[in-house]
């Protein structure tokens, strides 16, 4: 099954790599994000090209789709992205129930990983909810930048305390506002409108 990658650059995030297949059918394989470090190119080229170069900028009818989705996303438009294009047996169940209850976290709000571990069944399952999201490899789509600490600090990101700053933005794109690293707003689960948090600091 020949793997092929899409590079967008420039996003409000740096460099964004897409690897994905479309046979037996189109789907995504891994959505990569740089990190301060290391371009999403280079991380990729480390994880899937250690014998032979992906095929790059192949695009197709449902890679166009999610693109189009992803632009709509960072310009701060209603995204509708889905769970159709993404490989979700290669998880546990518990993973899977994480990352499909993450799925429907609405634009402009937060949850805490103790709030997914009860949404997801498992109300003490919280440290395990933050290795599940860690190990999410279809951020934007599976909005796990959503989820915070219950004192609304975002917390680190992709696993890593250096995505902070790609989270604070992802939060903001969403609406929300971020100081001191916390989300404001009145709940820790519903965060307010920019305008509304406006009111608040």
């Amino acid at each position: 099954m020949t793997l092929f990658k899409y590079i967008i650059n420039p996003s409000p995030i740096g460099e964004i790599t897409i690897i994905w297949r479309k046979k037996p059918k189109f789907q995504i394989e891994e959505i990569i994000l740089s990190k301060p470090d290391k371009s999403s190119s280079r991380i990729a080229e480390e994880k899937y090209e250690q014998e032979d170069k992906l095929p790059i900028n192949k695009k197709s009818k449902q890679l166009n789709n999610v693109l189009r989705e992803l632009d709509n996303y960072f310009q701060e438009k209603d995204a509708r992205f889905s769970l159709e294009y993404l490989n979700l047996d290669k998880f546990t169940p518990f993973q899977r129930k994480v990352l499909e209850t993450e799925f429907k976290t609405k634009k402009g709000t937060i949850n805490t990983y103790k709030d997914l571990a009860k949404a997801a069944g498992s109300p003490k399952a919280y440290r395990s909810v933050g290795t599940a999201l860690s190990k999410n490899p279809y951020p934007i789509i599976i909005p796990c930048h959503r989820t915070v600490k219950s004192d609304r600090t975002i917390g680190g990101f992709g696993g890593v305390a250096e995505g902070l700053e790609s989270k604070k933005i992802l939060l903001e794109l969403d609406g929300l506002m971020i100081q001191d690293k916390k989300v404001v707003g009145d709940s820790p689960i519903i965060a307010l409108d920019k305008t509304s948090q406006t009111k608040l600091v």
